[in-house]
């Protein structure tokens, strides 16, 4: 028998957070959230006969025509005896789409400008839009902001706030 090692399938673990994603027309952003999942792989321990004698049945091929059902048979034999042996299953340390994207709604997002000392933390609403014109009305200025999850302040992306 020749043992050897192999990656086995992959499934979804558990749930790890949300990738935010969207889009950003007239003032108004558009956030969708994804769920994001654990990768987790198996290792699987193949256990499998050899196939010998291939020199000799080739020698009886050619030579006689004899041993060509010999060499079906034997591959069969192999195919038969292969045993797959579950090991473990372990984190692959990739992060995976879990489920489908949705509107990020009731997200607490901040919105900060620090060259113009301006601080505000607002909400999407249910169809995970959040409409700069309104939250920012009292505004009459152009605002390089930096708009960030409020659970997340390692993740943002700028936005050039321009008043209507």
């Amino acid at each position: 028998m020749l043992y050897r090692m192999e990656d086995g399938e992959k499934f979804i673990g558990e749930f790890v957070h949300y990738r935010l994603s969207g889009d950003a027309q007239s003032n108004t952003l558009y956030l969708e959230s994804t769920p994001m999942c654990a990768e987790i792989a198996e290792k699987v321990r193949v256990a499998q006969k050899q196939r010998r004698g291939r020199v000799f049945s080739m020698v009886e091929i050619v030579f006689f025509g004899l041993g060509l059902m010999d060499a079906a048979k034997s591959q069969a034999v192999v195919e038969a005896s292969k045993e797959v042996t579950p090991l473990a299953k372990y984190k692959t340390g990739e992060v995976v789409v879990c489920g489908e994207k949705e509107p990020a709604a009731d997200k607490m997002i901040v919105l900060e400008d620090k060259q113009r000392e301006f601080y505000r933390e607002v909400e999407t609403d249910a169809q995970g839009r959040l409409n700069l014109n309104k939250v920012l009305a009292d505004q009459d200025r152009i605002l390089q902001l930096t708009i960030r999850l409020a659970s997340e302040p390692t993740k943002s992306l700028s936005f050039l706030y321009t008043p209507n």
